[in-house]
């Protein structure tokens, strides 16, 4: 709403107070009404702009997403479910969902425009620098997801982070700290499996999926982000992330021969 129309309605809205009650009811009127009406509309604009750009937001990094995915040629299994995942946490609602989703596909297919699409996202979300590393984290762990970490992954992480105005020494040091995490670890039991997961042995597939969605939700890198977690209780968080994702693919593998 322009800020003429406004002055507008809101005089609108005196004149026929003015002209119900009378000069000393309206003044009484607007006294008391005043501070409750400014404080109202400053909240409901504010709480409305925050809508837009959150849901701005959610739109340029499922893009994003989508292009780191597909840069290897295919979206893997993991990065699927991880797209899968941002979207059950971040978008209000099934339609939100279904046009995040439909943008995915989309950005997907075109990998060249990944500069543009970073420096516009900043011009619609204009975010401060932190927030704009916590988003590059983001992006550089779903480079890494799947354990295949090519030269156009880094190319395109690159172009992020020049769009973002990030240093290319920033980036390269997430990618070494979340690489570091994923490196091979020995294989998980199927006890230590259900542990990690917080079940009883023995638990049934169904058991196991519906736990693995509250644990991702909980450590997701997304949702550490957007609690503003500190670097180590991130670092702390995103590996454990990785723990969980393992135990649930040995457990479903297992579960679902049977």
């Amino acid at each position: 709403m322009s800020g003429i129309l406004l002055v507008v309605l809101v005089a609108l809205v005196f004149y026929l107070y003015y002209k119900k009650w009378g000069k000393s009811e309206f003044l009484n009127s607007a006294s008391r009404g005043a501070k409750g009406f400014a404080r109202g509309f400053a909240s409901g604009v504010m709480q409305e702009r925050a809508e837009e750009l959150k849901r701005r937001m959610n739109y340029y990094v499922i893009a994003l997403l989508a292009k780191i995915a597909k840069s290897d040629g295919r979206v893997s299994q993991k990065e699927a479910e991880m797209i899968s995942e941002l979207l059950d946490a971040n978008a209000k609602g099934e339609k939100e969902r279904a046009f995040l989703k439909a943008s995915f596909n989309e950005h997907k297919e075109n990998l060249d425009d990944v500069f543009e699409v970073a420096k516009d996202f900043l011009k619609e979300v204009p975010l401060p620098k932190n927030e704009r590393l916590n988003v590059l984290r983001v992006l550089v762990f779903m480079a890494l997801i799947d354990g295949e970490f090519n030269a156009k992954k880094r190319e395109l992480l690159e172009q992020i982070a020049r769009a973002f105005n990030i240093a290319k020494m920033e980036l390269d040091a997430f990618i070494e700290n979340l690489s570091c995490l994923k490196s091979p670890k020995k294989e998980l039991s199927e006890n230590e499996a259900y542990e990690l997961l917080g079940l009883s042995i023995g638990a049934n597939l169904s058991e196991v999926k519906k736990q693995y969605r509250i644990l991702a939700k909980k450590y997701h890198p997304d949702i550490l982000n957007a609690n503003n977690v500190s670097e180590e209780e991130l670092k702390m968080g995103v590996e454990k992330f990785q723990k969980i994702n393992e135990a649930y693919e040995l457990l479903k593998k297992k579960l679902n021969k049977e």
